[in-house]
């Protein structure tokens, strides 16, 4: 039985203290949580095991928060990681070239 301080998922009643991830078994009760395949998880968890990769930077993509991201073919960017392989201008909103994995400016993929 809830009596107080209960935590609604699903439409179904949970304790606050058994809404735990399911990756870590952390809390999640006041905290930001996905939910993946009717299961819940902490960001961190979320991120480790299904979040894609920035292919600059290899850390996760979680668009939390209002987080942008780029996408283009299979690969994705942080909005602040698209940039060109080698002058580092960013190329969000503008067009840009591929030379097998690395996205170049104009200018650069010109050369």
């Amino acid at each position: 039985v809830i009596t107080s301080g209960g935590v609604a998922y699903h439409d179904q009643p949970w304790h606050k203290e058994c809404f735990v991830c399911a990756g870590c078994k952390t809390q999640l009760s006041g905290q930001r949580f996905v939910s993946k395949d009717e299961y819940p998880y902490c960001v961190d968890c979320f991120s480790k095991f299904y979040a894609k990769k920035c292919t600059a930077c290899k850390k996760p993509i979680t668009a939390l928060g209002g987080a942008k991201f780029v996408s283009f073919e299979e690969c994705q960017w942080h909005e602040e990681c698209f940039n060109c392989a080698r002058c580092s201008v960013s190329l969000v909103g503008q067009g840009f070239l591929t030379k097998q994995d690395a996205v170049l400016c104009h200018e650069c993929g010109s050369s």
